[in-house]
């Protein structure tokens, strides 16, 4: 029978990465992505049980791992973030002296840069707080992807039925060249 253990008593067996069934059969796992999933994957594979809080990945690593393009792999960052799978730690920045990428802590662990417990967020999320729709830079307007919902009370005013049919508005005749032109009392034309 192999030695599974060395003389300090460390496990000499190959490393592997832990996924609870809790985990897999939350709504916020189902609802992922699955570039989200691999990228969730390829951070899980770099904690070693005592860096939580200092796992760093950047984007354009992540995509070239899981063979993406850099702005999907933003993308899904932003989705893990906002479903509760990782919590971003420090934000990376590239400087010409000192590089360095964005530091993530899974919420699944423990946080060993805060001491945080593992706050496991993705239980707490709920398909319908889903309002991820993300433009080109993030969050802002340009072409959607994601969830989109129906039209909102700020965004879009219903039209009233007794507005339409109002018979008070009478056309008023005006010079008109083969075009026919209605001007409506009230609009400022009668003057």
């Amino acid at each position: 029978m192999p030695r599974r253990h060395n003389h300090k008593g460390r496990s000499t067996t190959e490393r592997f990465v832990s996924l609870p069934h809790h985990m897999l059969r939350s709504p916020a796992w189902r609802s992922l992505s699955a570039v989200a999933r691999c990228i969730f994957l390829e951070l899980a594979a770099i904690y070693n049980g005592g860096n939580n809080g200092f796992i760093a990945l950047s984007t354009r690593d992540a995509a070239k791992h899981v063979r993406c393009s850099k702005d999907t792999a933003a993308r899904a960052f932003a989705e893990l973030t906002e479903k509760g799978f990782i919590v971003c730690c420090s934000r990376g920045h590239f400087d010409r002296k000192s590089p360095h990428a964005s530091e993530y802590r899974l919420t699944l662990h423990s946080c060993n840069r805060s001491g945080e417990k593992a706050s496991r967020a993705f239980m707490r999320w709920h398909p319908d707080q889903a309002k991820f729709v993300a433009g080109p830079m993030g969050r802002t307007a340009g072409p959607t992807s994601g969830t989109v919902h129906g039209f909102t009370k700020e965004n879009y005013r219903l039209r009233s039925d007794e507005k339409d049919r109002d018979t008070s508005i009478q056309p008023i005749s005006g010079p008109t060249t083969r075009t026919h032109i209605i001007y409506q009392i009230g609009s400022g034309v009668e003057r």
